[in-house]
């Protein structure tokens, strides 16, 4: 399905693999400041077990430049601008065996299936500075996935735990490293504790460093075909229209609707009432690259959800552009917990796979469908395909135009645009209610002069990448977009009798899996895209998402504690299921989940329990969210799982990255029962040493067997371990010098309650 893209009046609005790195040629320059080690946060120091980690606190020291280059195999790392007290260096890497371990290990975002949770790698280095050169030994491993707040800005990032050896002049030195990646800025924080006694800190501070902004060498968002488009009933998404509104002229006069106003004035609410901080134009707020929209919870409540095309669906079923080849239809329902007084819009789109890109039409659309009134304030429909013998000119909705390589799929990034034809005096407008015929009810559009200019076309652009956050308070990497409509209409098929002007802008914040999180649409003939200050129309989403962080909050043999946060809006949320498995969700669906094993979870809200878990074993867990929703169409009840956590860390665009904590049930602690009997001791078996044979033990805790002795009987003091022996065991010999000896079964707790001594 086209998640969540709804046509307002007259307008279209409503790891896979990164390019080839053959070379291993990179460059990269980041402005980093180093932490305060008294004020370095604690999900800094303590990272593990968490989904999310919040690192705007922390207490910034000088900054300095760190700049990456790679080629012929070396890696060098400039590090500049730190004060005289922290001297520039150069330091140059290499692999000894001549691979691309230096550039694998500086540029771990190149790479994108080495940032899979769970993700194991070795790495071993030549480092080289002012003449004196250390070995380093490094493993990691990739044991978060999630979102780390810094003081600049959200990284959806994998956190990577790295044991580094250093080997060289000054002796050996050990540290624990982690490492926050994101795939399209690299390594966006570190911190290290390095190994007892000290020693020099491999590429960091003691504390860590934290990223200030990437000056060169960032990657850019992209949108794959796959990630927006999927089959009917595959998702659910809520949003707020928000409100009050007014109308647009200094009366401020209250309104629902258009038909409130008065004439050439429009019901509208003010931009700068959108996100924190305000802004008072459009082109204000769409000029920074993050957009919080978590002001507030309110508004006329919206559901959007892909269906099948039906009659059931929409009464316009059997029109212009709902009867075509492959044709989805997606709707938005405003106000839907109220069937009598829902706003029923809706717009069918149809993909195809040209041998150039991958290009996704709108056909057609109805606004307010099966309401009457007039044109804008009843139902209003569109039609962008030929039907009944009419020919018209097609428009796209979306194009994808770039390939990662031959045969893989198409993607679109910032600064792609497109656009329809244009139009000629096209019967492409109904003021119909369900197709039934009424006055001046077919309208045409056309380019005209009128108003300082109309192309007659539908185009939008790809602007920028960005990080969006939701009113419940999720964070998510969008691509922006601009859609314009921009056209006369008329009535007549000769064009001359000129009714009305269309310039709208529709700005989309359009996330890879979840689609539309944030839609904000000007008035109908606005003078350009970026100076109005009040919207028309908004959709801003809420869900329905998994919660925003899962922590790890306890452990025992057999258990794992998790509690999560829903985020901030959860009025839509009836429930949560939990995945878990004892290898990461990037890499094979998990085995098991809260429904299909019940009786191993215990919910208590936002927290819960697994048990009958596998003592000493790493465990991965994700949490999603669940939702019932009624459409008021049909009034069936259909019932929504969110997603896994819609990450893109990894860059694959053809699977969803769980967000997802890692758990490790505490080793077995258990003691066996059984007591050890048919103890015989003898100094002739074997000559010149002590035989202690018994009778073998049924016990389920039983890993082995402790033989002790002593030269006392009296007290438990007396005797000590002269050996242990497997479970198969059944005799030791020793040349212990003891004379009372002792057997009790082992097992991972301890062992066994005492029998009787032989001597």
């Amino acid at each position: 399905m086209l998640r969540r893209i709804i046509s307002t009046l007259l307008l279209l609005a409503g790891i896979g693999i990164f390019p080839s790195y053959a070379e291993n040629i990179s460059h990269r320059k980041v402005r980093l400041f180093r932490v305060n080690p008294s004020m370095a946060p604690l999900d800094l120091t303590r990272p593990e077990g968490k989904s999310r980690w919040d690192l705007a606190g922390a207490g910034r020291e000088e900054a300095f430049l760190r700049t990456l280059d790679s080629g012929e195999g070396r890696v060098t790392v400039v590090e500049t601008g730190a004060g005289k007290n922290r001297p520039d260096t150069t330091r140059v890497y290499s692999d000894p065996s001549g691979g691309a371990a230096a550039y694998e290990w500086f540029f771990p975002d190149r790479e994108p299936t080495r940032l899979r949770a769970g993700t194991v790698a070795d790495f071993v280095l030549n480092e080289e500075e002012s003449g004196i050169s250390h070995r380093l030994n490094i493993h990691t491993e990739m044991v978060g996935i999630g979102w780390a707040h810094l003081p600049s800005q959200p990284f959806e990032v994998t956190l990577q735990r790295c044991l580094i050896q250093r080997d060289g002049p000054g002796g050996n030195q050990s540290e624990v490293l982690y490492r926050w990646i994101s795939n399209l800025s690299g390594v966006i924080s570190e911190s290290h504790a390095p190994a007892a006694g000290g020693g020099r800190g491999s590429l960091v501070s003691q504390a860590g460093v934290i990223l200030d902004a990437v000056i060169e060498g960032a990657d850019t968002t992209r949108i794959y075909v796959s990630q927006i488009y999927s089959p009917p009933f595959s998702d659910i998404g809520y949003g707020w229209d928000r409100t009050p509104k007014a109308c647009s002229v200094s009366t401020g006069t209250p309104c629902t609707k258009n038909s409130d106003c008065p004439a050439s004035e429009f019901c509208s609410f003010p931009i700068s009432s959108l996100t924190s901080p305000s802004y008072a134009t459009m082109g204000d707020l769409i000029a920074p690259s993050t957009w919080d929209f978590s002001v507030n919870n309110s508004g006329t409540e919206i559901s959007g959800t892909t269906v099948n095309m039906s009659a059931s669906e929409t009464c316009n079923s059997a029109r212009c552009g709902y009867t075509g080849v492959g044709a989805v239809l997606e709707r938005l329902d405003s106000n839907f917990p109220n069937p009598a007084s829902t706003v029923k819009n809706n717009d069918v789109i149809v993909l195809e796979n040209r041998p150039t890109d991958t290009t996704i039409w709108v056909r057609g659309g109805a606004q307010k469908e099966g309401v009457s009134g007039s044109l804008g304030n009843g139902e209003s429909r569109f039609c962008y395909e030929t039907f009944s013998g009419v020919t018209r000119t097609p428009v796209p909705l979306y194009r994808f135009t770039h390939q990662d390589a031959p045969g893989q799929e198409y993607y679109m990034i910032a600064g792609d645009t497109w656009s329809s034809g244009v139009f000629n005096c096209e019967q492409n407008i109904f003021n119909q209610v369900c197709g039934a015929s009424q006055l001046f009810d077919i309208l045409y559009s056309k380019s005209c002069t009128n108003g300082g200019g109309h192309t007659g076309t539908q185009s939008t652009t790809a602007l920028k990448g960005g990080v969006v956050t939701t009113p419940s308070g999720h964070t998510f990497n969008a691509l922006l977009l601009r859609v314009i409509a921009d056209f006369c209409v008329y009535g007549g098929a000769s064009c001359g009798i000129a009714l009305d002007q269309v310039r709208t802008f529709t700005y989309l914040w359009q996330v890879p899996f979840i689609g539309t999180v944030a839609r904000l649409t000007s008035e109908q003939n606005a003078a350009n895209g970026t100076t109005f200050t009040r919207v028309s129309d908004t959709d801003i989403r809420f869900g329905l998402f998994p919660p925003r962080s899962i922590s790890v909050t306890g452990q025992t043999q057999m258990t794992v504690s998790l509690s999560w946060d829903p985020g901030l809006d959860t009025h839509r949320i009836n429930g949560y299921k939990i995945y878990w498995d004892t290898d990461s969700g990037s890499g094979s669906p998990y085995a098991f989940n809260s429904v299909a094993n019940a009786g191993q979870v215990s919910f208590a809200g936002t927290t819960a329990t697994i048990s009958g878990l596998t003592p000493g074993t790493n465990y991965y867990f994700t949490v999603t969210s669940l939702s019932n929703w009624t459409d008021p169409s049909t009034l069936v009840v259909h019932s929504y799982e969110s997603l896994l956590y819609p990450t893109q860390v990894s860059g694959d665009p053809a699977f969803i990255y769980p967000v997802e904590v890692l758990g490790a049930t505490t080793p077995n602690t258990c003691i066996p029962t059984a007591e050890v009997t048919g103890l015989t001791v003898s100094y002739t078996a074997v000559p010149g040493e002590v035989q202690v044979c018994w009778n073998p033990v049924v016990d389920a805790c039983l890993t082995g067997y402790r033989v002790l002795s002593g030269n006392s009987a009296s007290s438990d003091a007396g005797f000590l371990p002269a050996a242990n022996v497997g479970a198969a065991a059944t005799c030791w010999t020793g040349s212990p010098t003891e004379i009372f000896y002792l057997v009790v079964a082992n097992g991972t707790g301890g062992t066994g309650p005492w029998g009787h001594y032989g001597h």
